[in-house]
């Protein structure tokens, strides 16, 4: 079912973005519930503006959700970036195809080998050997940046929970490829995003509190009016993202509709150059999340 800002804020950006950055983010439900959502940004060198917001995307008789995403997409035909907030790639072990397994220790797998030189690198914490990390769950990025003082430990990728829309994300991307070859998925991380932001704007409960039951909607609330500001320092760029009110609170009223506007904040502020450049490995190899340069955070502070 779409928003009925959709319409409405269709008609009144098309004429303005020519020339500009159109950017989609992407909330990914599980396969048979109804709460994917997708928010529409642009910006162009003036200014940086909400579009549109579809959410409760599900399956309808025999259109699946990833068809009317997908439909959703096409509506803007000069989109750039398309970014997803759930894992796009296998762990090793998953997206092995050796018709039989050596063992981990002797796996020839790059990441493999780069996951164990990371394993035997930490050691004891305090009088007890740390878990092993697993290449059947988890992934090279994972074990690197997902599992370290940061961020704190992040979910396997390949869980209970994930896997499903781990499956999901990958058909995704193959549907997306047949109807928009020049796109790629590319994959973010909501709470760590949150993370750093909580960082940038000097807070500390946003990641804990934005989901919770009782406080949860002023929580998110109160995030997007931090980030949607623009810079107050005249020689920085405005990264804010022109949003009023009805918007803010159509996008916060559920976490669903919250982490698709979040996932395209992220794709639009990495298409502005704010995202950490890519280590060598994930250059030529996926797996890769994208989260802020944190370097160049004063841009993003109001």
């Amino acid at each position: 079912m779409l928003n009925p800002l959709d319409l409405k804020a269709r008609r009144t950006s098309d004429s303005t973005h020519s020339g500009g950055v159109v950017v989609a983010g992407i909330h990914l439900s599980g396969p048979n519930a109804k709460k994917s959502a997708v928010v529409i940004l642009s910006s162009n060198n003036s200014e940086s503006k909400f579009v549109s917001l579809y959410e409760k995307i599900g399956s309808v008789g025999s259109l699946f959700s990833d068809e009317r995403i997908i439909d959703i997409l096409s509506l803007s035909p000069t989109l750039q970036h398309v970014f997803v907030d759930c894992p796009t790639s296998e762990p090793p072990c998953v997206k092995c195809e050796r018709p039989s397994c050596p063992g981990v220790v002797r796996c020839d797998d790059v990441a493999v080998g780069m996951m164990l030189a990371i394993d035997q690198k930490r050691g004891r914490k305090g009088g007890h050997k740390l878990r092993p990390l697993n290449p059947q769950n988890l992934r090279l990025w994972d074990a690197m940046y997902g599992r370290g003082s940061e961020f704190g430990n992040m979910e396997p990728s390949y869980s209970a929970n994930l896997a499903p829309l781990v499956v999901r994300a990958r058909t995704l991307q193959r549907r997306l490829r047949a109807a928009m070859p020049e796109l790629e998925l590319r994959e973010t991380n909501v709470p760590f995003l949150l993370r750093q932001l909580e960082g940038v704007h000097g807070q500390k409960d946003w990641v804990r509190g934005y989901r919770a039951f009782e406080q949860g909607f002023r929580t998110r609330m109160e995030i997007l009016k931090r980030v949607t500001q623009a810079p107050s320092r005249a020689d920085t760029k405005p990264f804010g993202i022109k949003l009023d009110d009805d918007s803010m609170s159509q996008i916060a009223i559920s976490v669903e509709s919250f982490h698709a506007f979040m996932t395209a904040a992220m794709a639009l502020w990495a298409s502005l150059g704010h995202a950490k450049e890519r280590s060598d490995y994930f250059a030529g190899n996926p797996g890769w999340v994208e989260l802020l340069d944190i370097s160049r955070s004063g841009q993003l502070e109001r």
